[in-house]
């Protein structure tokens, strides 16, 4: 257990919350407690974690409104709600507002303990998928064959630009390794530690495309049942590669110059201006500049 982060535990009953902490502390886990919403949003905001547990009903803010606080804010953390006065209406609501699960007071140990194990064990898929996803992306220059001059010149040119925050156009023929110089260019930047979001501009459908780059929010069209981040937010602080760029149309491309021009966009269906902090790589196999000329 020593590898996954604490667990927290909230709950206003001095006692309960000391029984909890010490039952789970047994089974090997880590364990921070809280004594009321306020507390435990602090330490979420500032302490990695692999689940929460809270009782439903505290003093002040109740355990459903510290369960949309830490959805809104950390979608992805699991938190598990227990209460004594379980109704169908309640478990219902708690799933809905994005509870792992929902116990009954008085449970069996067994019960809160199986839960946890669920979270933990999910946890470990998640790390193993991130390590396999780093292994996966990583690029290098000895991947890319060739002893000619020209390519020893690509291989210095790619090292000179990759430090730098400059966004950059890769053209080249289909099949020319242009996804590998992308992949280098993020590899060998300052950036290489933060996400790396890969984009086909040529094999999404228009009307969907600004959405996956931008996001959406809840209702902006039919079909759009959540609020939905764009890659541009899942990649903030790292980098995005728009390949087949050439395939946007041009209303897309306006939205995107002027996120190039000062990092701020809105998602579909939203007014919020919004800023990430992401380099954009982008590639092509079009004559740019023959597609200008046209008006493309």
């Amino acid at each position: 257990m020593t590898s996954l982060p604490p667990l927290l535990v909230v709950d206003d009953e001095p006692n309960l919350l000391a029984s909890l902490e010490t039952s789970l502390s047994v089974e090997g886990y880590r364990v921070l407690t809280a004594p009321s919403a306020e507390a435990a949003l602090g330490i979420v905001s500032r302490q990695p974690l692999f689940m929460v547990i809270t009782d439903a009903r505290l003093g002040g803010r109740s355990g459903y409104d510290l369960l949309r606080d830490i959805k809104q804010r950390h979608p992805d953390l699991p938190v598990l709600l227990i209460t004594a006065y379980a109704t169908p209406r309640q478990a219902v609501e708690a799933i809905r507002a994005g509870a792992l699960d929902y116990l009954a007071k008085p449970f069996a140990p067994e019960e809160l303990l199986h839960a946890v194990a669920r979270c933990a064990e999910r946890h470990r898929l998640l790390r193993e998928n991130s390590t396999l996803r780093r292994t996966r992306d990583s690029f290098s220059l000895d991947q890319l064959i060739g002893g000619s001059p020209a390519m020893a010149e690509l291989r210095q040119l790619i090292q000179t630009v990759a430090p730098a925050n400059a966004t950059v156009l890769i053209l080249g023929e289909s099949g020319t390794g242009k996804e590998l110089i992308a992949g280098c260019l993020h590899s060998l930047s300052a950036r290489r530690e933060a996400p790396y979001q890969r984009l086909n501009c040529a094999a999404i459908p228009e009307n969907l495309l600004e959405s996956e780059l931008f996001g959406h929010e809840k209702g902006a069209f039919t079909g759009a049942v959540r609020q939905k981040p764009g890659r541009l937010e899942e990649a903030d602080g790292g980098t995005v590669f728009l390949d087949e760029i050439g395939e946007m149309s041009r209303p897309l491309q306006a939205k995107l110059l002027r996120f190039l021009e000062d990092g701020s966009f809105t998602r579909v269906g939203d007014t919020q201006e919004l800023r990430v902090d992401v380099r954009i790589l982008a590639a092509t196999n079009r004559d740019i500049v023959a597609a200008i000329r046209a008006g493309e």
